[in-house]
């Protein structure tokens, strides 16, 4: 498959001690590849703030450094601004993973100093669809995840539209699960996951095409590989539920395989010989470069 990479630019990346701490399980949306549908408790129950200060103090024990608030639908917690002024005092970075509807409600000074993902599925017709995100005037990144219905003009048409339209600078493709090997190794309860070289070509048929000015963040999936970041195969993430619930992996969740801690940079990954979160960033050149 031969690609222009002569076309973009490749940011070398560093990878943070993470936790993905799922701070609700309340949602708006029920989405076919929600991946952590099966371990989320009783509809509506939001993490309580004398929970979050223990795992919050707990995660900067062992090193931590990013904290990514997730669901459910993290913009529906009562505190939230309380848990984003908690982390800012004790300096830690951090991203929210939204669906981006309520984002109409916040201003930008909710979310100084904290990164905004909003997670998205479709041009229109859907949930998570970009044609359904109400206006705001909040700096946002996209994560685009794509599924085996998505072409490549629905991903072109959906980045042009969110640059034209929003304060975004970043348009991150990544994929509704893992990518069918056929073995469907970690996750089996969904239909909708891309074959592993459709994604493959899908992304370089993105990156040839896309002419506009926003960094394009690929998560590697095990198709994609750095040229600038030397992988890591030492665990850097780790899933925290409401009651106590730990998963080390991400790719663990719909297995629900649950374990007593976690560690940072210390567990071998069990799924490749790098981890299949990490992503590779590309800046396009400008013509004259």
């Amino acid at each position: 498959m031969k690609f222009d990479w002569n076309k973009y630019d490749e940011k070398p990346l560093s990878r943070r001690n993470t936790l993905q701490i799922f701070i609700t399980n309340a949602c708006n949306l029920r989405c076919d590849g929600c991946f952590a549908r099966n371990v989320m408790g009783e509809e509506g129950i939001h993490m309580s703030m004398e929970e979050y200060k223990k795992v919050l103090s707990e995660f900067l024990e062992k090193g931590g450094e990013q904290i990514n608030l997730i669901g459910g639908e993290p913009l529906l917690h009562p505190k939230l601004k309380e848990i984003l002024d908690l982390n800012k005092l004790n300096n830690i970075k951090t991203t929210i993973y939204t669906n981006g509807y309520f984002l109409d409600r916040f201003s930008r000074e909710d979310f100084e100093g904290v990164k905004i993902r909003v997670s998205l599925y479709c041009k229109s017709g859907g949930v998570k669809s970009v044609s359904k995100l109400p206006k705001f005037n909040i700096p946002i990144e996209i994560c685009f995840m794509v599924s085996r219905g998505n072409s490549v003009d629905e991903l072109i048409e959906s980045a042009n539209y969110i640059e034209e339209n929003y304060d975004c600078n970043v348009f991150f493709i990544s994929s509704i699960r893992e990518l069918d090997n056929d073995r469907k190794e970690f996750f089996d309860d969904t239909e909708i996951s891309m074959n592993v070289l459709k994604y493959k070509e899908l992304v370089h048929k993105f990156l040839d095409l896309y002419n506009g000015k926003m960094e394009v963040h690929v998560s590697k999936r095990g198709v994609f590989e750095s040229t600038k970041t030397v992988a890591d195969c030492k665990c850097r993430f780790a899933n925290y539920f409401i009651g106590g619930k730990i998963i080390q992996c991400p790719y663990d969740v719909v297995n629900m395989k649950f374990q007593d801690g976690y560690e940072f940079g210390c567990r071998n990954c069990q799924q490749n010989n790098s981890c299949l979160m990490s992503k590779i960033v590309l800046i396009r050149r400008r013509k004259n470069e």
